[in-house]
């Protein structure tokens, strides 16, 4: 949440989607929706944090606890695009953008 003498300037919305949900109190089978406000100066890095912050097994499954970085195991996409093709982590976060947090499936 912003602090008293932070400008909001918007908000994002998080999709988290299939099994990610189980991280945030969900069934593991739908989708959960947050809308978190934005501050000038944010990126795609501290609203992530800020969510995760709130969720501490999704905080654990989402960031490498030794590199401070996204995990491996869950996707994150930035208005419909993989991170890293049109967004990184340290992009500005824009009034109205999406992410969504999708679990990887692996196996064959």
């Amino acid at each position: 949440m912003p602090k008293a003498n932070d400008t909001v300037t918007g908000q994002v919305e998080i999709e988290v989607v299939a099994w990610v949900t189980k991280f945030v109190g969900g069934d593991g089978s739908s989708r959960k929706v947050y809308h978190q406000p934005i501050e000038e100066g944010d990126t795609v890095r501290t609203v992530l944090r800020r969510l995760s912050k709130g969720y501490p097994q999704l905080h654990k499954a989402l960031w490498d606890a030794d590199t401070g970085d996204l995990g491996e195991h869950i996707e994150v996409l930035v208005n419909d695009a993989v991170l890293g093709v049109s967004h990184t982590l340290d992009s500005s976060a824009q009034r109205g953008d999406h992410y969504a947090l999708i679990g990887q499936y692996l196996g064959g």
